[in-house]
Formats: C-alpha cells, structure tokens, sequence
C-alpha cells in the first residue's frame, strides 16, 4: 500500500457569490465537495492498494444553463460558470499538462444542453472527449491510472 498526496489547482469563474459546484472522486469515494471559487486548490492524501487500478475523476454538478450561462441578443455566450483544472500535482510531480491531462484525460459530457447539441451535430459535440481541461458544461473529467503510481508515470511521460 503507497499513501499518495494529491494537490488539484482550479479556477473557477462566477458572479454574483455563485461558482460552480465539484466533486472530486477517487474510484468513486469522495474526496472533496465544494464551491470553486477564483482559484482553488483541493489537497488530500489516499492510501491506495499497490497493484491496482484507479480512476481520478473531477466533476461539474448541478449546473443550470439558465442560470449558469448569459448570452447577448445574437446568442452568443458573454458569461459562463464554469472552472478549469489548471494543475495536478502527485507527491509533489506535476502531471504534464499536454501529455497526460490532455492527451489521457477525458470528459464525459451529461449536460442536456449539450446532448442537444451532440444531436444535431455528434461530430463537432462528442460526449466524450480528450483536450479538455476546461468544465463550462455539466460533465466529469477524469484520468485513469495504476499503482504503483511512480512506474504508471514513468510509462506515461
């Protein structure tokens, strides 16, 4: 068993005193519930099974396209709740941005706005996609991985 710390920095936009609401999971336990606000770094230490796998996931929740987004009178979007996962550190290692956040990390889109938009065009829309650090919609990003954790980075860099 390897005791791993995780350091998550995250921006998050908002007015009026409401930002966007997260959950970050490891295999689906909670680790962290909370508002991100402006920049905001969620920290926690887990003890993880050696041998095993597991999966880092970040999710946007309770998100209303109503209230969340304003757009001006021609529909274009002026301000948006959303955040951007700007770094993930690993004891201390920052996982590459492009290589590994962008490259193996992926978000799953269930917003039903965007679903609309994936029906009328599922090229331009996915509800899964890589390259995508930034949750404007309501979705979960996240990143698999295996322990031990320094031999699955080593792989992967």
């Amino acid at each position: 068993m390897e005791q791993i710390n995780f350091k998550i920095q995250l921006h998050g936009t908002g007015w009026d005193d409401v930002y966007p609401e997260c959950v970050v999971y490891i295999n689906d336990q909670i680790q962290w519930h909370g508002n991100v606000i402006n920049n905001t770094t969620v920290e926690f230490d887990i003890d993880l099974e050696d041998d095993s796998k597991y999966e880092l996931k970040i999710q946007y929740l309770n998100r209303n396209t109503e209230l969340d987004v304003v757009r001006d009178d021609t529909g274009n979007i002026v301000k948006n709740r959303q955040f951007e996962i700007e770094s993930i550190h690993i004891d201390d290692i920052e996982l590459d941005h492009y290589n590994i956040l962008f490259t193996q990390g992926e978000t799953s889109f269930v917003d039903y706005h965007y679903a609309q938009l994936h029906k009328q065009d599922p090229d331009a829309y996915p509800l899964v996609q890589t390259g995508n650090t930034v949750l404007g919609a309501e979705c979960t990003w996240s990143l698999k991985f295996t322990t031990p954790f320094y031999i699955w980075l080593l792989e992967n860099l």
